[in-house]
């Protein structure tokens, strides 16, 4: 087996669609020591029966090559905040049968966006968010955690800023089970500024204030395209937007967030080139 002792581990998001035994490969290949992937169509609700033999093939590879957490990440369609009920209980029905696919492939983590209130309140739409989770976590006997991720801002997205974020939280009724990740781009583009020093004491010190650092499982590893407070989520390559490589470097360094690991959703098609890039500033 290999063992990696290098913290932070570095990982990304990959695509499965030429199968988990494809993408268990690739990630070798890809020098991943941590994984992030759909277990559906991400911008649907359709998906497909793995086989045995390659679930099997995939947890066997990872565990070789020491890759983890696995992480899932819900689809876009999903939204657990949705006023339209139908959309609502089909939020419902992907967390829960996405849960049990996490359980199956043997991932740590599934990760989901709190969703939109749209034509509701924000009240009304993180008290529909927690409901939804309580009831899937209640009646949910595996080991995953869910993990609300930090959001941008973008319309009536809810979890732009922290409160919002640690008031879903506390509303949950199994603690061991809810978790956060925070995105580096969504937290910049929402406000907080992890471009700089001084920026990045003050993000620790309203994590301290809210949820606190425990609740934080992993981080998004995404540069910004567009500036802080722009309330816009488009991510960057690292080093080519507004945070920069110099404040990736002092993230992964860090004393806090230099224990957690640093997954990348930044675009496939150069994904080597972060790999490489967060590898060579940690």
């Amino acid at each position: 087996m290999t063992t990696i002792n290098k913290q932070p581990r570095i990982g990304a998001h990959l695509p499965i669609g030429k199968g988990l035994k494809h993408t268990a490969d690739e990630a070798v290949a890809l020098g991943l020591e941590a994984l992030q992937i759909f277990v559906r169509n991400p911008r649907g609700s359709g998906a497909r029966t793995f086989t045995e033999e390659e679930v099997d093939y995939f947890k066997s590879t990872l565990l070789a090559h020491d890759i983890n957490p696995v992480v899932v990440h819900i689809p876009y369609i999903s939204n657990p905040a949705a006023a339209k009920d139908d959309l609502y209980e089909l939020a419902h029905q992907v967390v829960k049968e996405d849960l049990q696919r996490c359980s199956l492939v043997g991932a740590d983590y599934l990760v989901l966006h709190p969703g939109s209130y749209t034509t509701s309140t924000q009240e009304q739409g993180i008290d529909r968010i927690a409901r939804l989770l309580n009831d899937v976590l209640d009646n949910y006997t595996g080991e995953v955690t869910v993990c609300l991720e930090t959001m941008a801002g973008q319309g009536t997205e809810i979890g732009r800023d922290f409160n919002e974020i640690n008031t879903i939280l506390q509303l949950i009724n199994n603690q061991e089970r809810i978790g956060i990740c925070l995105d580096t781009c969504h937290v910049f583009a929402a406000g907080y500024d992890v471009s700089s020093e001084e920026g990045i004491v003050q993000v620790l010190e309203e994590i301290d204030r809210t949820f606190g650092r425990d609740a934080i499982k992993f981080i998004h590893s995404n540069d910004s395209q567009k500036e802080l407070g722009s309330k816009r989520d488009r991510h960057a390559h690292i080093g080519d937007g507004f945070i920069g490589e110099a404040s990736f470097k002092r993230l992964l360094r860090h004393d806090f967030f230099g224990t957690l690991p640093f997954i990348l959703e930044t675009p496939f098609e150069e994904i080597d080139r972060d790999i490489a890039a967060l590898k060579k500033l940690r």
